[in-house]
């Protein structure tokens, strides 16, 4: 009953980016919550949990890794994007703000795949 809704509404199956763990592009970290805070494992030590996020876990919240060891998350609420980084000193959190640069083959873009299908964003 719920797929036959999301279909008629126009909404495909529930999108990828809401499975957890979700695991990086090489399979080296796996993303998941520990108690709605984000969570950051690397095998099975902890290497982020973050309890200063500014997302925590909600129906309105989806995530998805992309290039560079990055975590894209995404609110559809509040429409805001951001993303954890894998520096030399840690991971960092960013938000992301679409900002063009002179240099666009350096821009960072979030995986399109983060929105959800039906997302009202604009």
């Amino acid at each position: 009953m719920l797929v036959l809704t999301l279909v008629l509404a126009g909404c495909a199956a529930p999108p990828a980016n809401r499975v957890l763990p979700q695991r990086s592009p090489d399979g080296r970290y796996a993303f998941d919550f520990d108690r709605g805070v984000p969570r950051i494992r690397e095998g099975r030590r902890t290497v982020l949990r973050d309890e200063a996020a500014p997302f925590r876990k909600a129906p309105d919240l989806y995530w998805l890794w992309g290039d560079g060891d990055r975590l894209w998350l995404y609110d559809d609420a509040a429409k805001r994007v951001g993303y954890y980084e894998r520096t030399p000193g840690g991971w960092r959190w960013r938000y992301w703000t679409g900002a063009r640069s002179a240099r666009p083959e350096r821009d960072l873009l979030p995986p399109p795949e983060l929105y959800p299908p039906c997302s009202s964003r604009e």
